[in-house]
């Protein structure tokens, strides 16, 4: 009797055991990822199998208490006031209850385990789209990135273009494009504007009044430019640039009386009609001083610091007079030099003038 007391202690110990574990429940949080749904099913799997061993005991205990139950009742019939056999009684119906727990909670573990199954189903369902869905974004980045390099490349040759475009327009800025229309120079003692000469009648140059009248048709033609692009309108006198057959027209104060046209070409041709015109001439150029010293007049109030290379006083510019003297060729020629410099002067002025 003793030894069987011994047997059941030990199974109410194992089934206290039980029931401390029993009481451990497990609350998962959903919706769960793959790798802790896994985590989670490795859990539950060990926790079944702990309640499937603990059953297995609780049910030997069961056999056991079955096979005690008859010797307890017997013991009971001959003393009924045993404490210890209403205890066992009391314990093994606790133990009866403890099973049925055991058996709800192993029930509810069940359907856990089948959620969690379905949970990793559609997240395995889910992982095929997001990797199906990585690879037509892995596509779609590698096209980008062809696309991304042919643009670089067409971005490198704008840029290339748009360098050599800014150097030629530096280089067109830097040009001064009125010393190329009027190109003056001087050679032995003779200006010449865009290759006419102006001056040197006499030996050993014996220029030709063709060469000289184009000149002046050329200097004529420079005088407007800049008295245009210096918004200079010319008081008493208007320009007719005609080549050759150039001409200045003299206008009366006031704007009463007549125009007289003064030509600025002149012939070696002494006959009484020639001689007229020659005083037209020497007229015209004065005139075309007079026009100059306009220009500089108005240069100086733009910008008082400059100072012309040559004063011009009437009909003399820088001392020498602009009025042709029988044997005094070099004077004349002299005269038409300085006038010429001046006029580069002036040009060189109003290419860098803004408004």
């Amino acid at each position: 009797m003793t030894r069987q007391r011994d047997d059941i202690t030990e199974t109410l110990g194992i089934i206290g055991r039980v029931a401390d574990r029993l009481e451990e429940r497990s609350m998962l949080d959903h919706p769960m990822c793959e790798d802790c749904a896994d985590i989670m099913l490795r859990l539950l799997d060990r926790e079944i199998n702990d309640c499937v061993r603990e059953k297995q005991i609780l049910d030997s205990i069961g056999a056991t208490a079955k096979l005690v139950a008859p010797v307890v009742s017997s013991e009971v019939g001959a003393n009924p006031q045993s404490a210890d056999v209403v205890e066992l009684e009391r314990e093994i119906e606790k133990q009866a209850d403890l099973e049925q727990a055991l058996t709800e909670t192993l029930s509810i573990l069940d359907g856990q385990l089948e959620q969690i199954c379905e949970q990793i189903s559609e997240l395995d369902v889910e992982a095929r789209l997001k990797e199906t869905k990585s690879t037509q974004l892995h596509q779609q980045s590698n096209d980008f990135g062809f696309v991304l390099e042919r643009c670089e490349a067409e971005q490198w040759a704008l840029d290339e273009k748009y360098a050599r475009l800014a150097s030629q327009l530096t280089q067109l800025q830097r040009t001064n494009v009125y010393n190329d229309v009027f190109n003056i120079s001087v050679s032995e003692g003779i200006a010449s504007i865009n290759g006419f000469r102006l001056g040197g009648r006499s030996a050993p140059h014996n220029v030709e009044w063709a060469e000289i009248n184009a000149a002046w048709g050329q200097a004529l033609l420079l005088l407007q430019t800049v008295a245009r692009r210096l918004e200079l309108d010319f008081v008493g006198f208007r320009l007719i640039p005609m080549g050759f057959f150039s001409r200045i027209e003299r206008i009366p104060d006031g704007g009463d009386g007549e125009t007289v046209t003064l030509e600025l070409f002149g012939s070696g041709d002494l006959y009484l009609g020639r001689l007229f015109q020659n005083r037209r001439f020497d007229s015209a150029m004065v005139a075309y001083l007079e026009c100059l010293r306009q220009v500089v007049q108005k240069i100086t109030v733009l910008n008082p610091q400059l100072r012309v290379p040559y004063d011009i006083d009437h009909d003399k510019i820088g001392a020498a007079s602009i009025k042709p003297q029988f044997g005094q060729d070099d004077v004349w020629t002299r005269a038409c030099r300085n006038t010429l410099m001046n006029a580069r002067w002036a040009l060189a002025f109003a290419s860098s003038y803004t408004s």
